[in-house]
């Protein structure tokens, strides 16, 4: 046990010196990436003050500012596991990852820890610019190191999808707009206001035990600086995100083995 931590330190060191290198030699590819995400909802809330007429629209902004920031977390994540498995198809590299000393799901675990921190970044530097271009959101950013600790935790429960995703990309290598279309998906899901659904129903259900919404919720009341009881809410989002994420690594392990026998890892 004490060498596979070792080992797996040492993978996810790796990893992130790769990270650094891919974000020294493409910086555009980042900076062009946030810049395009903040215009498109600012262009958003410009088209709706529009179309009321001044006379504004009963929105929740904050909401809509987080489940915003946090689909582009999760976009980032699944494009981090996913859309480079489908880049290393191409460039004939996915073989030499899938006959190294680790296995394949273990190493875009490395990964994702290892991209993290620059998700993260994103996710932050994203609100921040929200919170200037808009002063009167009701947006508390002085409990950031909170926000980060839950981060990390729905960032558990996105690998348990990112695997899934994953491992459809090893059977059939192009599922980019799919995944798109999915990860767009989710941004209604975190614009659902769970107030209004029935307890015990089913969409209720689905909002309580999801990852990805129970860590809108979460992150709704830490950015409204309900901080005052967040054990239950962190111990909750520990639980579904670990039983998501071991979800996805055995249907990812079942998905790269029927690819094995295929002959799908050796070429494009």
């Amino acid at each position: 046990m004490k060498n596979f931590i070792k080992e797996f330190l040492l993978l996810v060191k790796a990893e992130f010196i790769r990270e650094i290198i891919y974000i020294k030699r493409y910086p555009f590819e980042s900076i062009s990436f946030l810049f395009f995400m903040y215009i498109i909802l600012m262009a958003i809330f410009l088209g709706m003050s529009q179309l009321s007429g001044g006379g504004g629209l009963n929105i929740n902004h904050e909401r809509m500012i987080i489940g915003y920031c946090l689909m582009q977390f999760v976009m980032s994540n699944q494009m981090g596991w996913a859309g480079q498995i489908s880049n290393e198809s191409q460039m004939g590299t996915l073989e030499q990852l899938s006959i190294s000393g680790h296995s394949l799901a273990t190493v875009l675990f490395a990964r994702g820890i290892a991209q993290f921190p620059r998700q993260s970044a994103s996710f932050f530097i994203l609100m921040i610019a929200y919170a200037a271009a808009m002063p009167k959101m009701d947006l508390h950013l002085d409990h950031f190191y909170i926000a980060f600790f839950f981060l990390f935790l729905i960032a558990l429960g996105v690998y348990g999808i990112a695997y899934l995703f994953a491992g459809l990309t090893l059977l059939f290598k192009r599922i980019g707009f799919f995944f798109q279309i999915i990860n767009f998906a989710f941004l209604g899901l975190f614009w659902q206001n769970r107030d209004i659904l029935p307890d015990g129903s089913i969409r209720a259900i689905l909002y309580d035990f999801f990852p990805l919404t129970l860590g809108m919720k979460n992150l709704l009341l830490v950015f409204s600086s309900n901080t005052s009881s967040l054990i239950y809410p962190f111990l909750n989002q520990c639980i579904y995100s670990g039983i998501f994420t071991i979800a996805g690594f055995y249907l990812f392990r079942v998905m790269e083995k029927k690819a094995r026998q295929m002959a799908l890892l050796s070429q494009y």
